[in-house]
């Protein structure tokens, strides 16, 4: 059965659906489960390319984990930082080839909005310094 995760941008006005890749990463998702809801601060990654990404707390082991090469992620992919416990979701080039825990895959018709939230997030971190709250919710086999 598919399984769905819904993520709200609050103050960009904007919510995407994900479906956690239960069948690549069982263990991961399974300990991502349950620390559902949970809330970050959003910002955007440097020099790692297209990613969005926030501090997200998920001591787990690592050698449970699969792991994808992240500049040969598609667009919308979520991972699990677990060194740095931190969550990113990629929504164009990547030029760093490092081993990604992924989590999740953003569904396709939500895609598309996740330029608008990284330019958002970009510009946030460059010239305005708000909180941009995200929120994480569990929603099941529905997509919200």
């Amino acid at each position: 059965m598919k399984e769905y995760i819904k993520i709200i941008f609050h103050k960009l006005n904007a919510e995407i659906a994900a479906e956690l890749l239960t069948d690549f990463n069982p263990y991961l998702c399974e300990a991502f489960k349950k620390t559902l809801p949970n809330k970050s601060i959003q910002s955007h990654a440097v020099v790692a390319g297209d990613q969005l990404y926030c501090p997200y707390r998920l001591p787990v082991d690592s050698g449970k984990c699969n792991f994808e090469d992240m500049s040969k992620q598609p667009d919308g992919r979520i991972n699990m930082e677990l060194d740095f416990q931190y969550l990113s979701i990629n929504y164009g080039k990547m030029v760093e080839a490092v081993p990604a825990a992924a989590l999740a895959q953003v569904v396709e018709g939500d895609i598309p909005k996740l330029a608008g939230i990284g330019v958002a997030a970009w510009n946030n971190l460059l010239f305005e310094k708000d909180y941009i709250l995200v929120e994480f919710l569990y929603i099941g086999s529905q997509r919200g």
